[in-house]
């Protein structure tokens, strides 16, 4: 299930770091942890594995924010209310507690420079309209989708642009490890990954720089980009990229995504 949070501003003139996902993830995290520790801790140390693979399941988008302004690392919040999307992949039992966990809740995002204070105002199911047949759907992303190739020697990871070669190759990869990990099932054999069709459309991949625990000596910076692509695939791995989440990295904020009519209006998501 999707779920669509909105938040209002408890500050008169709230700023945020412009990098806040990994500070909305551990906000996250303290969430579930309070509703259920064991949960959260099985997420945080494990998640659902597949082999070496581990994955948490979740994933979120950026903040919507209609009125801002950007001075370099910072985000100047205009909005009264500011809003972001998360999905879990989980059982239809356990949505409705889901959505209570996030209900009246109240935090500060932030770093040392600057924080703001919100309060959860509505919390809203977002069931995603699964196609009944199969074809070609789009997708688009609302937070920094990442695919990124192995390399040799212990080399870092190669992050790739969308119109690599085995970007969608890697992609579905990705999606038949999360559905294993979460079904405790192989993919059925006829789940070729080379079957599967992937492109970009709409306008160009826009690149997204995300610098994780920034200031800090554990500090990272992951490439990711924004953009619509197109998908045919079987119906069930349309749901675990939109509710897990597609490529790297989902619980950290990169990867969230929608099911979109083309010609729509585009929400900004920063």
């Amino acid at each position: 299930m999707q779920f669509k949070i909105t938040l209002r501003c408890l500050d008169e003139k709230p700023v945020l770091p412009v990098n806040y996902q990994y500070e909305l993830s551990a906000w996250i995290y303290k969430v579930l942890q309070n509703a259920d520790a064991a949960y959260s801790e099985f997420l945080h140390r494990q998640g659902y594995t597949t082999g070496r693979k581990s994955f948490k399941l979740f994933c979120f988008s950026h903040l919507n924010v209609p009125k801002r302004i950007l001075e370099g690392d910072r985000l100047h919040v205009g909005s009264r209310e500011v809003s972001f999307i998360i999905g879990f992949y989980l059982d239809r039992t356990a949505e409705e507690f889901v959505r209570g966990l996030f209900r009246e809740q109240q935090f500060s995002l932030g770093d040392r420079i600057s924080r703001a204070r919100f309060a959860v105002q509505t919390v809203e199911m977002r069931p995603p309209s699964l196609p009944l047949h199969a074809g070609p759907l789009t997708v688009r992303i609302l937070s920094p989708l990442v695919v990124a190739r192995k390399r040799p020697d212990n080399r870092p990871d190669e992050y790739l642009h969308p119109d690599d070669p085995d970007f969608g190759r890697l992609l579905f990869l990705n999606l038949l490890d999360k559905y294993a990990a979460a079904t405790g099932q192989p993919p059925p054999a006829w789940w070729d990954a080379a079957r599967f069709a992937f492109r970009p459309v709409g306008q160009p991949p826009r690149s997204k720089l995300v610098t994780i625990k920034a200031g800090t000596p554990a500090e990272t910076r992951v490439k990711g980009w924004m953009f619509d692509f197109e998908v045919d695939m079987p119906r069930e791995l349309l749901e675990v990229g939109l509710l897990a989440g597609w490529g790297r990295g989902n619980a950290e904020g990169f990867g969230c995504g929608e099911m979109i009519v083309r010609n729509t209006a585009i929400t900004k998501y920063l």
